[in-house]
């Protein structure tokens, strides 16, 4: 086999190869050499790179993924900017973009960005090595040149790697430490999460960044900045840094809202990106959130015995057993108040909701609704029974949904994407005013067809 080949003459001419690696069982599996739609070959190998300097980021160990990513991200900078180790970009070909893609994430918990090149178990900093897994394209065919050009492959990235600044490194690996801290501080702050002013949540994607989690920063981005009337909390990090900005509090009902494409989603996904760790320069490096986090959308599952008996008094037809117990297909407002009944169960501590991807009639209640659904809305609990909401914050994205928004703690709105205090007070007096207005309409219309 090819890569059998390759390997047998690498292991006399190549000191930086991982023979550790190179078992039976990750033949083929973990290294291989294959040949592409191209015709171009693709070899994956496991190396290692030596630097004393490394021996430094030990202080830094719980850090340590980002100064491993920074060095990653360093060698793809400098395959764009200068053309250069062109074996790792597969000469830039339009099928290998996700061997170059910068990528600014570390430690999301999702399987997305696989095949991205990224800190995993096989690409790490420890003691004075950092060990690599290379997918390198190559043109020729015959295992001597490849061997060649693997050869000068990993001289030219030793040589690189033995010149990146260890202080840019110890500072990423502090970075990253000091995200884990605020993390692990949340509860002792009694939040849910911190959004720190400047941060930046519009995102950027591309063809291998497709999800908000990994996709990059967008070249023109509106900084965060936390209202002034919501008391903006500072925090001292681990390492003597201090930020200041939103914190969104425990069992709090926070409401994000303002007119269509104003940053609102946006925002929440950023929220929702809390819960990863980023390298400097994402934009979300301190929009920190809990792991105890749960979406709630519409959809549609298979039932099983689910209770959903929080929001539901009653079972629409076709749909057996009780609220308690509900067996067969439910429909997307059924699917969505599982999602929180079971977040609320589970003691999750923040649930996140947007309009947009919602089951309206579960959120708020209207009169057709309470004749014929049996529905009891996330509105009423709030108003009536809002100690069934447990422990869990909430907070909820909308734009139409007035009745929501008055029921709020605390509120933003989005405008010309920044954010701006919405006083709550006088939002419901408005709202109570807006009621009457249209109520009086009504009457109106019936006394002209009576």
């Amino acid at each position: 086999m090819l890569i059998d080949e390759i390997i047998k003459i690498l292991q006399n001419k190549n000191k930086f190869l991982n023979t550790a690696l190179l078992t039976k069982s990750n033949k083929n599996k973990l290294y291989y050499a294959v040949k592409q739609p191209d015709g171009n070959i693709k070899v994956v190998l496991p190396f290692f790179f030596q630097n004393e300097k490394f021996l430094k980021l030990k202080e830094y160990s719980d850090g340590i993924e980002g100064a491993t990513q920074r060095v990653i991200e360093e060698i793809k900078k400098e395959m764009i900017k200068k053309k250069r180790f062109l074996p790792l970009a597969g000469y830039f070909g339009r099928i290998y973009k996700a061997l170059y893609e910068p990528l600014t994430v570390v430690n999301c918990d999702l399987n997305i960005g696989y095949d991205l090149w990224k800190v995993d178990k096989y690409n790490y900093i420890k003691d004075d090595k950092i060990y690599l897994m290379l997918r390198m394209i190559f043109k020729e065919k015959e295992p001597s040149e490849i061997v060649d050009r693997i050869n000068e492959l990993c001289n030219d990235l030793n040589a690189f790697i033995k010149k990146i600044e260890i202080d840019t490194l110890i500072e990423e690996a502090k970075n990253i430490i000091n995200q884990k801290y605020l993390r692990d501080k949340l509860d002792d702050l009694n939040l849910v999460c911190f959004i720190a002013n400047n941060s930046k949540p519009a995102r950027k994607y591309t063809e291998v960044r497709r999800h908000y989690r990994i996709a990059g920063p967008k070249e023109v981005n509106i900084p965060f900045e936390c209202p002034k009337e919501l008391e903006p909390i500072e925090v001292e990090l681990k390492f003597g840094k201090k930020v200041e900005g939103l914190g969104i509090k425990r069992k709090e009902i926070f409401i994000i809202t303002g007119r269509n494409a104003q940053g609102k989603t946006t925002l929440l996904q950023a929220i929702d990106s809390g819960r990863d760790d980023h390298l400097i320069g994402d934009g979300r490096e301190f929009i920190i959130t809990t792991k105890s986090l749960s979406k709630a959308s519409t959809g549609s599952m298979e039932m099983s015995g689910q209770d959903i008996s929080l929001f539901f008094q009653k079972l629409p037809p076709g749909i057996k057993g009780s609220p308690k117990a509900v067996y067969g297909t439910a429909s997307g407002s059924m699917y969505m108040a599982y999602q929180i009944q079971r977040a609320i169960t589970n003691k999750t501590k923040l649930i996140l909701i947007d309009e947009d991807n919602s089951a309206v009639n579960l959120l708020v209640s209207g009169v057709l609704s309470k004749w014929f659904e049996g529905v009891k809305s996330l509105a009423e609990i709030i108003m009536e029974n809002r100690e069934k909401l447990g422990e869990s914050a909430f907070i909820i994205v909308t734009s139409s949904l007035d009745l929501l928004t008055a029921l709020g703690d605390r509120a933003i709105y989005l405008e010309d994407h920044k954010a701006k205090y919405l006083d709550l007070d006088y939002f419901r007096e408005e709202l109570g005013r807006y009621y009457l207005e249209l109520a009086s309409k009504f009457i109106k219309v019936k006394k002209v067809k009576n």
